[in-house]
């Protein structure tokens, strides 16, 4: 059953919607060219105002390309974003963005292409689900390229040509496939992903982009057939290991973030992926917003079809 929440059909609602992908394309590209143009002192840590994980000077630049951007916006809105928290623009906002001007802060600072701009945008409320995403951007910073749906295409758009690309693996011998360590206790995934792994390295392989929007996105291209991080469930099962997750996030429990998968994951899936949390359980109820504590993070299994997903799902060993 279908519980996307559908734009207005008529003429000032498609317009109102080709104005939101214009703009969040827009806002993305001013956020890339500041991230270029500011190269030197990248891994500079500042002092965070709003928690999570390290807070480094390219992720600061980021976030205030944004607010000037967004501060020029006649759109009713509210905007949501990893650094800032909720950020009233309008006194009655109609939308709110969610928006993490970069996800894959390190790559980013080494200079790799495995970073992006993810925004999606719901009807305004403090606690908006998944299932009531409108719009989905993804954006690399790298190289321009972008991925974008809405709640009322049955496809996506990319600037590149052909996509979605979704292949038709069904082996997880052979599959090529992305984690996340950012944080995570690596002898706990290990522990729950080592069948995964040694499976899948020989004949396949298994990556670490360190951004999850740049992972499923992948998916789309065909470059990937899978992406699995469930640092989320192995705490929560697991409430003992607070203490080796906090010491490997530096005092902080940083599994993963709704907004670092929201806008690639809706993306993934109206290119006919298969998403989910690490339970095997649809991400529709999964709040967008979060006050970055440990019960308000989660989990992802992806995978480019149904089969390929079952079958990853029963080498997960909890």
């Amino acid at each position: 059953m279908d519980r996307g929440v559908k734009l207005d059909n008529d003429s000032a609602g498609k317009e109102r919607n080709l104005a939101i992908k214009n703009g969040l394309i827009a806002l993305a590209t001013e956020v890339r060219k500041a991230i270029l143009e500011n190269s030197n002192n990248k891994q500079k840590i500042l002092k965070r105002k709003f928690g999570g994980d390290p807070h480094f000077e390219i992720d600061e630049i980021a976030e205030q390309t944004v607010e000037n951007f967004l501060k020029n916006w006649e759109l009713p809105f509210a905007c949501f974003s990893e650094d800032r928290g909720l950020v009233y623009f309008h006194e009655k906002p109609e939308h709110l963005f969610i928006i993490d001007p970069i996800d894959g802060t390190r790559p980013a600072i080494a200079d790799f292409e495995s970073c992006c701009f993810s925004a999606v945008v719901a009807p305004y409320s403090e606690k908006p689900k998944f299932f009531e995403i409108t719009n989905a951007l993804v954006f690399e910073l790298k190289t321009g390229e972008y991925f974008y749906a809405d709640s009322n295409q049955d496809k996506i758009t990319a600037s590149a040509p052909g996509l979605p690309l979704l292949t038709k693996k069904t082996n997880p011998e052979n599959m090529f496939w992305s984690t996340e360590l950012t944080a995570h206790p690596i002898k706990q995934i290990a522990r729950v992903c080592g069948d995964l792994i040694d499976n899948s390295v020989a004949l396949g392989a298994v990556f670490v982009f360190t951004s999850s929007s740049y992972s499923l996105t992948r998916i789309v291209t065909g470059q990937l057939d899978a992406h699995v991080d469930v640092g989320h469930r192995i705490l929560q099962e697991n409430p003992a290991l607070e203490e080796e997750f906090l010491k490997t996030g530096r005092g902080k429990i940083v599994t993963l973030f709704p907004y670092d998968i929201a806008a690639a994951a809706f993306i993934l899936q109206k290119a006919g992926g298969i998403v989910t949390d690490a339970y095997g359980n649809s991400l529709d109820e999964l709040c967008l917003t979060t006050d970055k504590s440990a019960n308000e993070q989660c989990s992802i299994v992806a995978a480019s079809n149904q089969e390929l997903h079952k079958k990853i799902m029963n080498q997960l060993k909890w």
